[in-house]
């Protein structure tokens, strides 16, 4: 089971408000979340692949609970947790409060690790990405392109 406690005080670290009352608040929440466990902070959370990217109803029904039920419970972080936490919030920067930058970094980065799974080159990924995502320009792909490969890089040395 998540901890509710572990997840408040994750995003109070990052800087990220709860609050849920809209779709971009809702997306970046996700976004933040998805990479807080990609850099190796564990929820336990499962995403699947919807509209805007990987997506975890789990998290947004523990969101709900959280927010509906207005106690924000606290838990202590281990170092190696803050760490990471912070390894994450530097390599965002400025990027942390974007959800529509976020969305497509987590996108590509979601879809590279299935891709790879499956034998699919990065040609096959791309074209990908700009079918499900044309909404953002080949420059803002290929930037979070390469951020995405910066991110592998990051995490193979922190393991």
């Amino acid at each position: 089971m998540t901890s509710k406690g572990k997840l408040v005080e994750c995003l109070k670290i990052l800087g990220i408000d709860l609050r849920i009352e809209t779709f971009i608040e809702r997306k970046l929440i996700q976004k933040i979340v998805y990479l807080l466990q990609v850099f190796g902070v564990d929820f336990g959370f499962y995403y699947d692949w919807y509209l805007h990217g990987p997506y975890s109803p789990g998290l947004t029904r523990i969101l709900y609970d959280i927010v509906q039920s207005g106690s924000f419970p606290h838990k202590e972080l281990s170092g190696l947790e803050i760490a990471r936490i912070d390894k994450l919030k530097s390599f965002l920067g400025d990027q942390i409060r974007s959800p529509d930058r976020l969305e497509l970094l987590v996108s590509i980065h979601y879809l590279q690790g299935r891709a790879e799974a499956i034998g699919a080159s990065d040609q096959e990924v791309m074209k990908l990405i700009k079918k499900l995502k044309p909404y953002y320009s080949d420059k803002e792909i290929e930037e979070c392109w390469q951020r995405s490969i910066e991110l592998n890089k990051i995490l193979s040395f922190q393991n």
